[in-house]
């Protein structure tokens, strides 16, 4: 029985961590304006380093989507990379303690202007700017 509950339990956190991960094409399938589709990960955020690396976003035609510490957002881009429009974005609410962070970046990604892909560091320029690292997928 014992043996059942933990196999159970596993599938279930199994299950769990794959729904954080960013769906869609393939990561690294194209580019747009310059700027490569794919997975890439927070290593800056403004003036500030991200040491935790636990915001990604994956881009793709039309979408920018992907997850903070806590929650997974998706948004539509209205406009053809290197330029960003969002026009509507949705994230789920978890409560955790990296709120902070967290809503910084959800907020930040909704008033996106741009897109520069420079020296293989994506930066999404707005009020706030962000910078990313390409990632394995």
């Amino acid at each position: 029985m014992k043996t059942a509950i933990r196999l159970a339990a596993a599938t279930a956190a199994i299950a769990a961590l794959s729904a954080c991960e960013p769906t869609g094409a393939p990561a690294g399938v194209g580019s747009e304006g310059g700027v490569p589709y794919g997975n890439y990960v927070v290593v800056g955020f403004g003036k500030e380093a991200v040491p935790t690396r636990d915001g990604y976003v994956r881009l793709g035609p039309g979408k920018i989507e992907g997850r903070g510490p806590c929650n997974t957002f998706t948004a539509v881009n209205t406009q053809t990379l290197p330029n960003i429009h969002v026009s509507t974005m949705n994230w789920t609410d978890i409560p955790c303690g990296h709120k902070g962070f967290e809503g910084r970046l959800f907020e930040a990604l909704t008033q996106a202007q741009q897109a520069v892909w420079e020296g293989g560091v994506l930066k999404i320029i707005g009020p706030t700017y962000i910078t990313l690292e390409r990632t394995g997928g």
